[in-house]
């Protein structure tokens, strides 16, 4: 079993049984397990395009401060609204849903997607801000307790969706070892994970601090896989802006802004949006929605290996 928090630790044990089985309740539907299944009922052939959304950092930000300053809020509810009138089969939330992975953080977050009549199926990737403490050393039991593996995938109609833990700021070998099994198949490959590869130095470094805003242990070996593999996408979030580089023969595309703070940072493009992807026989391709209801094309991936 998973160690209490600190916060619950504090509490009466007939409060603490009381947030437990209530945080029982709320999770429940969401976990990817039961997303999943969900989504299996209405299978794509391979010969189908259909579209999905991708979600970036959601979370309000941790104090307030930060939340009067750099914060517009209701942004992410509005965006979670919105994609249930689109035809889309699915979103996948970059991570970063709670501001710290705490009981109380995650039943209000559980029982707001109920609230705002969330039914397209909902699948997550676990970012820092989603475990025990954002920052240092800390533990994910409590959201692989209640969401389910941080490393997962899935495929529908000829794509094949990874989603990758990165949120501890690292990857290990065995999960290098488990990406590159799983990116061996003639389907397309979409990638989802939370922080960027320190190799990706637009946006990874700030000043002479080279890959200081991404994850560096694994992260050679982690471009190398991808691009071995000539993985389709790689989407990414952690940092709260927009940004597509081409490294190695993949296309990379930040998409940090789902309603988190928008910082004062080294990355130009900050604005809140979404993307909406289609995927199909002709390919892959992302509109940018954003919010003030524009929508922006991406051009068209370079396909030539480094």
């Amino acid at each position: 079993m998973p160690r209490p928090s600190t916060a619950a630790a504090r509490l009466p044990a007939q409060e603490e049984d009381s947030l437990g089985a209530r945080l029982a309740r709320a999770s429940a539907p969401w976990r990817i397990s039961r997303q999943l299944r969900l989504l299996g009922r209405t299978p794509r052939r391979e010969d189908e395009t259909f579209r999905f959304a991708v979600l970036g950092d959601a979370e309000p930000g941790r104090f307030w401060l930060w939340r009067r300053l750099f914060n517009v809020a209701g942004v992410f509810e509005r965006f979670v609204r919105e994609l249930q009138a689109q035809d889309i089969d699915f979103s996948i939330q970059l991570g970063d849903m709670v501001s710290r992975g705490s009981e109380r953080n995650y039943l209000r977050f559980f029982r707001d997607l109920g609230r705002w009549g969330v039914k397209v199926p909902y699948l997550p990737v676990i970012g820092n801000h989603d475990r025990r403490s954002p920052h240092g050393r800390s533990d994910a039991a409590l959201y692989r307790e209640l969401v389910g593996p941080t490393d997962y995938m899935f495929d529908r109609g000829a794509a094949r969706f990874v989603s990758l833990d990165t949120s501890a700021g690292r990857l290990t070998a065995a999960q290098l070892s488990w990406l590159d099994r799983v990116l061996e198949t003639d389907r397309r490959k979409l990638v989802f994970t939370h922080m960027p590869p320190a190799p990706l130095r637009r946006w990874t470094s700030i000043g002479r601090a080279r890959g200081l805003a991404g994850f560096s242990r694994g992260a050679r070996e982690f471009v190398e896989v991808v691009s071995r593999r000539r993985v389709d996408r790689v989407y990414l979030g952690h940092i709260h802006a927009f940004g597509v580089q081409d490294f190695g023969g993949v296309r990379y595309i930040l998409t940090g802004g789902g309603g988190s703070p928008l910082y004062p940072s080294w990355v130009e493009d900050k604005f809140h949006h979404y993307l909406l992807v289609e995927a199909g026989p002709g390919g892959v391709r992302e509109t940018v929605r954003c919010a003030d209801g524009k929508s922006l094309s991406i051009p068209a991936a370079k396909v030539v290996l480094a």
